[in-house]
């Protein structure tokens, strides 16, 4: 890249290389460029008969840098740095330099170099000259003026309305495809809207109905003031949904600041449901994963029945997707990579013993330079594991990206096998750290520990915390809340065990609510619907 050349006056080019003909196909100003098959879709298009795909891949031009991506996951993409002999079949976004070239499907496939280079003169002089035009005469202002009062006749509400539909009627464009599918949808979607309103009134109905019963049975049973005698407060249904458990009940009633984040963290979940629809509605790999998880863990005769139940919670995170990769907030309340069907961060995994954890660490918008910059990759990485207690070795090893928001946030990780990724390999940790029989939380028979592991499991992520060494920096083996007292640390692992314990209630209630059909085969066991409602109100006349 030119230093002295603006960069606006830079574009990307892509030229084949020789032996396809050497076409140079460019400029291409956008922050993106697409190759593949489809004319409508792709900026470059290829003979489909190359085996390539409809959209194969693109390039995407961010600041100063430039990555290339397959655009599916089957769509095979071939990578050359600098001088590099052979390439690479990239799985994740990929920066690259101009110079380096990529080629798609096979190695011996089309093969573009990436150019970055001025635009031609033609073109900046035409900006320039739109730049120094002068539009301040009268013929201007007059051309200027009756647009706007055409523009604003157009966008009063109904003449605007009107007159958009009487041209579309009139010159026959009310009548394609392309209008009559998008109305055809918009007709459903205020079909559906009608539907969940009336479901909402039901809902409501419902709520209502079953409140004035209970009363009544009260009333008959001779036991006044409402819900006195018949789970008298909200920790109670709690209980009454997580199998009746009474440890719950007890820690929580003792525990008036867990209470208090537990019920927080329940009420939110109820109100803002969208963001578990992946487990409510079933949607995609996300939750099949996540039930086996929970499966294995139900089926182990390692955990006390509490624990089976709430641990697979910790997993259930908001918005969870298939991809392998995920962020959260870490206890420092910095975002952090989250890996596998558990969801563990590499301090966690490293914390609690699995055997083989590869070092990883995000970088979002204020590290996006880091992207093609090998040194600044490796600080990254050699910074999140000496934050887990480990060393990173000199030089730095191979290193891959993983996507995780478009173009934004990536996941840089050192490549290799990882335990996170194996079922099996979490699951027998979780035995070790989390069974009757771990270490540094109380014996599975006290009513708080079940809660000590699941703090437990929080405070892995807490730097220089070690579970695989004789005396950890917390143990919480006589006290669950005791260790953290004064800690920065203390607010964050203490709301994240709430949150595990509000979606083991929360989440089982809204498919009861909703979808009930799901609850076997996702959650496991049945909840009633009753129980439910009065959780809701319940906490409705709480926070009123």
């Amino acid at each position: 890249m030119t230093p002295t050349m603006a960069r606006d006056d830079l574009a990307l080019y892509l030229t084949l290389s020789p032996e396809f003909g050497g076409t140079r196909f460019g400029p291409f100003e956008g922050l993106e460029v697409r190759l593949g098959a489809d004319r409508d879709r792709c900026h470059i298009v290829l003979p489909e008969a190359f085996g390539v795909a409809r959209e194969h891949c693109k390039v995407i031009r961010q600041g100063e840098g430039l990555i290339v991506a397959a655009s599916e996951r089957t769509a095979a993409v071939f990578v050359w740095k600098g001088d590099a002999r052979r390439p690479t079949q990239i799985q994740a976004p990929t920066s690259v330099r101009p110079g380096d070239s990529f080629a798609l499907v096979s190695p011996e496939g089309a093969r573009f170099t990436v150019v970055m280079a001025p635009l031609p003169a033609e073109m900046i002089a035409a900006r320039d000259k739109k730049k120094r035009r002068n539009n301040l005469t009268a013929e201007g202002f007059a051309k200027e003026g009756w647009r706007l009062f055409v523009a604003r006749i157009w966008s009063l509400g109904p003449v605007g309305i009107f007159m958009r539909g009487w041209y579309m009627f009139t010159s026959g464009a009310l009548f394609q495809p392309r209008i009559l599918i998008p109305l055809a949808i918009a007709a459903f979607g205020y079909l559906g809207a009608f539907g969940s309103s009336c479901a909402a009134m039901k809902f409501k109905s419902d709520e209502k109905k079953a409140v004035a019963d209970l009363e009544q049975c009260n009333e008959r049973a001779g036991v006044g003031g409402g819900f006195k005698g018949i789970n008298s407060s909200a920790f109670e249904l709690v209980t009454a949904v997580d199998k009746g458990d009474k440890s719950l009940g007890v820690t929580l009633e003792k525990d008036a600041a867990l209470r208090g984040a537990v019920m927080k963290a329940i009420t939110e979940i109820l109100q803002n449901p969208t963001q578990y629809d992946w487990i409510i509605k079933e949607d995609g790999t996300a939750v099949s994963e996540w039930i086996k998880l929970r499966t294995q863990i139900e089926d182990s005769d390692k955990f006390d029945d509490l624990t089976k139940l709430l641990l697979p919670y910790a997993s259930a995170v908001p918005k969870r997707t298939s991809e392998e990769w995920n962020t959260m907030l870490d206890v420092n309340k910095q975002t952090a990579c989250t890996r596998g069907p558990a969801r563990l961060t590499y301090r966690q995994a490293v914390s609690l013993g699995l055997e083989t954890v590869q070092v990883d660490a995000f970088h979002g918008a204020s590290t996006m330079g880091f992207v093609d910059d090998e040194p600044g990759r490796a600080t990254l990485l050699r910074a999140a594991a000496i934050a887990a207690g480990g060393v990173f070795p000199d030089p730095p090893p191979p290193a891959e990206e993983a996507l995780v928001a478009s173009g934004t946030e990536f996941c840089t990780f050192v490549t290799g096998d990882d335990d996170r990724t194996k079922l099996s390999k979490v699951v027998s940790m979780m035995e070790k750290q989390f069974g009757m029989k771990a270490g540094f939380v109380p014996e599975a028979s006290a009513n708080t520990a079940t809660l000590a592991r699941l703090v437990k499991l929080f405070a892995a992520d807490i730097p220089g915390n070690k579970y695989t060494v004789d005396s950890p920096l917390l143990d919480f083996s006589a006290s669950y809340a005791t260790p953290l007292k004064e800690r920065p640390e203390q607010e964050t692992v203490v709301s994240r065990s709430a949150e595990v314990i509000a979606r083991s209630v929360a989440l089982p209630c809204l498919a009861a609510l909703n979808r009930a059909d799901v609850l076997p085969t996702t959650f496991g066991r049945a909840v009633a619907p009753e129980t439910c409602l009065l959780l809701d109100w319940k906490l409705r006349q709480t926070a009123q």
